[in-house]
């Protein structure tokens, strides 16, 4: 299989996020989500995509794939479309206002 389009296409980018709460902004790169295992847990301020992929404990690291904004990774089986969708900063103000 051969991709021939950018992680921040995908459904699965993760995009990181800098700054204070309330002026958060979207930097250059991000977790792939389908390849990432996550903390255990989520910090204060942090949302998960749904599904991802845990440790089994908070002793345990996380074991992040880091990716690109305009990376191509044309040996990626994983890509998947991205759907329309707010931005993680939007969903980060929501959770701020609930």
């Amino acid at each position: 299989m051969y991709n021939d389009q950018p992680c921040d296409a995908c459904d699965y980018f993760d995009p990181v996020l800098r700054g204070k709460q309330g002026k958060l902004t979207e930097t250059s790169w991000g977790w792939c989500a389908k390849k990432s295992v996550y903390p255990y847990k989520e910090g204060p301020g942090q949302k998960f995509p749904v599904g991802v992929m845990r440790v089994a404990s908070a002793d345990e690291l996380a074991k992040p794939v880091i990716v690109q904004v305009n990376q191509v990774m044309s040996h990626c089986k994983d890509y998947k479309s991205r759907k329309t969708k707010q931005s993680k900063a939007s969903l980060l103000q929501l959770l701020k206002n609930t």
